[in-house]
């Protein structure tokens, strides 16, 4: 990791798993990590290890529901309130619900779509001026190989047989459309937008639901550890390679093509989670 004296960094869903490893990347003396989670208490473990493992001191533990837009407008109001600066926004926490009938958010939306796309969306929304103010400055979107099944006439299941496989995999093909659109949005401003994929990391909570001779078959075929997996978002919100570079999708640390980009679409799905957002209050758009 690059010099990151002075930077503060909030990382989402950074209790288990790739956020956990983003955040133990990030950590380190003279960096101020922010940690939001839903469990505060794991927070603090997590937190503890980070100090013990890297000697960071300066770490924060701020609870938020990224399925909640009252959550994430409250976690973003007390940041604001409490931080001069935001130098990084690492948009990692996501959720796959597994077997079972579709599930709603508090807000009534389905918890896929409410956590993985629009908990991103209205985060960095309601941080952008504070991110655009404390330029040069990154957002990291944690998006995935496993990306398909987009159907921005469907983006809730509605209409389509739910199945919690493909709610994950579309959420994920939204994190790049929303990547390409904030980045458009971001253009000369100082703070640059990149989304990169973990590639097959098991030993996530995501693939809890998995049968173990699944988990099995996964792990024969190759994979990566968390570790692994963490590396590309870490290096893109610390090094000075990644100076200047938004808009792109990277894996290992190398820019991919991604088969998702198309202006229309990704207007047409930032204009969708405007839709879902209410007006007030409104940091930036």
């Amino acid at each position: 990791m690059d010099n990151q004296m002075g930077k503060t960094i909030i990382i989402t869903g950074p209790t288990s798993g790739i956020g956990q490893a983003i955040a133990l990347g990030l950590g380190g003396p003279g960096v101020r990590l922010v940690l939001a989670c839903r469990d505060t208490a794991r927070g603090a473990q997590t937190a503890a290890d980070i100090t013990r493992r890297t000697g960071a001191t300066d770490i924060e533990v701020m609870p938020v529901d990224m399925s909640s837009e009252g959550s994430v407008r409250d976690f973003a109001r007390r940041f604001r309130d409490t931080h001069a600066r935001l130098d990084g926004l690492v948009n990692n926490a996501g959720v796959n619900t597994g077997p079972g009938p579709r599930q709603l958010s508090a807000d009534g939306i389905e918890l896929t779509f409410a956590t993985n796309v629009l908990g991103y969306h209205l985060l960095t929304r309601e941080l952008g001026d504070l991110l655009r103010a404390s330029a040069p400055a990154r957002v990291v979107n944690v998006a995935s190989q496993f990306a398909s099944d987009l159907d921005l006439d469907d983006l809730q299941f509605e209409r389509r047989p739910f199945d919690s496989t493909k709610a994950y995999a579309q959420s994920k093909a939204c994190g790049r459309l929303f990547t390409w659109a904030l980045a458009r949005r971001l253009a000369g401003s100082g703070v640059s937008a990149n989304a990169m994929t973990p590639g097959l990391v098991v030993d996530t909570g995501l693939y809890r639901h998995m049968p173990p001779e699944v988990l099995a078959r996964m792990r024969q075929r190759g994979g990566r550890s968390v570790e692994q997996g963490a590396d590309t978002a870490v290096w893109l919100a610390s090094s000075a390679e990644v100076d200047g570079l938004s808009g792109q999708l990277f894996d290992q640390r190398r820019a991919i093509p991604c088969e998702f980009r198309n202006p229309e679409a990704e207007e047409r799905l930032w204009g969708i989670c405007e839709g879902f957002i209410s007006r007030t209050p409104a940091q930036s758009g």
